[in-house]
């Protein structure tokens, strides 16, 4: 999660400084024009009423730290740091400098900088909201979810409408499948700005992990509407039509997502999910390279990629690939299984490994606790390769006893394969 932080110049008029409580109490000339500048939302003409200031008056604590915070916001943090670190120096007790000089080495990276500035400013200031919610957002990233919320529930106390502190806590409920509570909160934000995208976004994405796929596609809908030129609502959208079998409309809405964005991530591995579902090799491989130019360990591209490669005949590229991913991800079972499975059933038989296969198969069963039919039933087929058909039978029967949920068909699939091993016979799965 990367929640938004935003600094907001009407913001700047209410601060308070130990030395000096307001710009307008002090000089007026330069100040009164800063004033004027930031109420007007004229960010230049602010920056070159305070360079003013400083030139006269360089040890001046508020020209400082307004500075530095209007450097944060044009995101020029090198330049914002230097401020905020003389108005700390200057006025060290200030916790509104150090929340914000805190803000800045959030952003650039520097999260235990900041969490020792947003610490100390919230020992003088237990209070001070910026510096809650800023040290929540990066609780939540380090995946101190408790503590995070524990902040986010204070920014709501002192400020019941603050709808970025809703917004980020919803998605820290979601994170922690807490769907009520997720869902309350960007019920609330939407109760007070009813055409805020992110409120849509987040409310979707409840729905959507509850399996609620068609209030999900509504509430994407709704955000789409309002951020149209942002591809994520439609890729998500996708996600949701895709989960409903509404395939069509799913791969429209990853095409939309993609002309806004061509290397939008989400979207490329959605198109390509449904093409390699189609059977379309050649364009899926194409969407998963695409995927994994952009991010080189993403799971389900290297999957999916190798599903692509086993399926189209290229089982010498697939074992390489599978290979690859169980080294990346050793708790992932479904490489593991699907590994196993090419290794036991392949039409080739210099490329078959039974013993091999059994070592994969165990694993994945291992994994998912031995609860998985799909795997006991690799595992089964592995033990065929060997020769143990004993034992084959033994964990097919299994396999077929935990299948009892499943669709009709895989049922089926899976119970044929019990007379196979009693014949003595391994299975072979042809390409289709």
């Amino acid at each position: 999660m990367t929640p938004r932080l935003a600094l907001f110049l009407a913001a700047l008029l209410s601060v308070s400084f130990s030395a000096s409580s307001a710009i307008k109490q002090l000089e007026r000339n330069p100040l009164e024009e800063a004033e004027a500048a930031l109420r007007n939302q004229d960010v230049a003409g602010a920056l070159r009423a305070l360079d003013a200031v400083l030139k006269a008056t360089p040890e001046h604590p508020a020209a400082r730290f307004w500075r530095g915070r209007l450097y944060a916001e044009k995101g020029e943090f090198d330049k914002a740091l230097a401020d905020l670190n003389e108005a700390v120096r200057l006025t060290p007790r200030n916790t509104d400098a150090l929340a914000h000089r805190g803000y800045v080495h959030q952003k650039s990276g520097r999260r235990d900088d900041a969490l020792t500035d947003f610490n100390q400013a919230l020992r003088v200031d237990a209070q001070n909201e910026f510096a809650l919610y800023c040290r929540g957002l990066l609780l939540g990233e380090r995946g101190d979810t408790r503590a995070a919320i524990a902040d986010l529930d204070a920014v709501l106390e002192l400020s019941p409408n603050h709808a970025d502190a809703l917004h980020s806590r919803g998605q820290i409920h979601l994170l922690r499948r807490e769907w009520d509570e997720a869902l309350n909160d960007f019920d609330r934000g939407l109760a007070m700005n009813p055409k805020d995208p992110i409120g849509h976004t987040g409310r979707g994405a409840v729905h959507f992990m509850q399996g609620e796929f068609r209030a999900a596609a509504e509430d994407y809908t709704k955000a789409s509407e309002l951020q149209p030129k942002d591809p994520r609502p439609l890729a998500q959208r996708g996600y949701a039509r895709s989960a409903l079998g509404e395939n069509d409309q799913a791969l429209a809405d990853f095409d939309a997502a993609l002309r806004l964005d061509p290397k939008h991530g989400p979207a490329l591995l959605g198109r390509a999910e449904l093409r390699r579902v189609a059977k379309q090799w050649a364009a899926a491989q194409h969407d998963y390279e695409a995927v994994l130019t952009l991010a080189p360990d993403d799971f389900r591209a290297l999957l999916g990629r190798a599903s692509i490669f086993q399926a189209s005949g290229a089982l010498e590229k697939a074992l390489a690939a599978y290979a690859d991913i169980v080294k990346r991800y050793p708790e992932e079972p479904q490489p593991f299984n699907d590994y196993a499975w090419l290794l036991a059933t392949g039409t080739k038989d210099d490329l078959r490994d039974g013993k091999r296969a059994v070592e994969l198969a165990a694993r994945a069963c291992e994994l998912t606790e031995w609860q998985n039919s799909a795997y006991v039933d690799t595992l089964a087929a592995a033990y065929a390769e060997v020769g143990d058909f004993s034992t084959a039978v033994k964990w097919q029967q299994l396999a077929v006893k935990q299948s009892e949920k499943e669709p009709a068909d895989v049922q089926d699939d899976i119970k044929s394969r019990v007379s196979i091993y009693e014949q003595k016979k391994p299975y072979r799965e042809e390409l289709k």
